[in-house]
């Protein structure tokens, strides 16, 4: 990690440092991670950016690897992931390139684990379409501790996670029609038009919202977001029961 004012090193030396470690054939086997590169470089001008994707080859071709950081933008694309902040010369001029996108944040005594995917938009060689990590952070500790608690997910546990995150974020959604339907079946009021009729009275949702969230909530498996279940009684009367919260 190059820092600036570490050891008196300043960042305009960084373009020298890496074109002299090409010439003098001593960039093999050196790793510079640059954090973030907007620190050593004008990421909005084409010139300047091609400028250092130039001295960057020189350094690569010699042996030398080079990783960069770079921030997307504050707003989203239409798919929902983050996009790349800058010209295109650097991810043209790079080999291999990944947007980040947090995928959730779980806390848990006292511990948060954060879960990041990366979705490769530029490959030179064999590399993963998409990736998923973890890492966990607990206040005050060290930054060695951090890096020692990342995890590479395989596909089938990050789509697991992904999975839970939209679940998650659909229930603070319906949280308030939820509460509303937890509420109506205390006082013992479990068939399907009263339980509509209350919560639309109590929450001032439409009805059509609420009859869709009494349909997508009803089931047998809380990890699916389902919280409460459904049985028929005679004459075609649905009654409705909370579902138990797992241990």
């Amino acid at each position: 990690m190059i820092a600036p004012h570490h050891k008196n090193f300043a960042v305009s030396k960084v373009l020298e440092l890496i074109s002299s470690m090409a010439d003098n054939d001593s960039a093999r086997g050196i790793v510079i991670i640059l954090d973030t590169l907007k620190k050593f470089t004008d990421l909005m001008d084409k010139r300047t950016a091609s400028q250092f994707g130039v001295a960057a080859r020189g350094f690569i071709s010699a042996g030398g690897t080079l990783i960069a950081l770079a921030h997307t933008n504050k707003h989203v694309g239409a798919d929902g992931k983050a996009i790349y902040s800058g010209t295109s010369d650097i991810v043209d001029d790079s080999d291999c390139c990944f947007v980040i996108d947090k995928i959730s944040e779980d806390e848990s005594k006292g511990i948060t684990t954060h879960t990041v995917e990366f979705s490769n938009i530029k490959a030179r060689g064999d590399v993963s379409s998409k990736i998923g990590f973890t890492y966990k952070k607990i206040y005050g500790q060290q930054y060695i501790d951090l890096l020692g608690s990342v995890k590479c997910l395989d596909k089938t546990n990050l789509e697991e996670i992904k999975q839970q995150s939209i679940i998650k974020a659909e229930l603070n959604e319906d949280e308030v029609i939820i509460k509303a339907v937890y509420k109506l079946i205390e006082e013992s009021i479990v068939t399907k038009d009263k339980i509509i009729k209350g919560v639309f009275e109590i929450s001032g949702e439409s009805v059509r919202r609420v009859k869709k969230v009494l349909e997508q909530r009803t089931g047998n498996v809380y990890e699916l977001g389902h919280r409460w279940t459904r049985h028929k009684e005679a004459h075609n009367r649905h009654v409705y029961s909370v579902l138990p919260t797992p241990l």
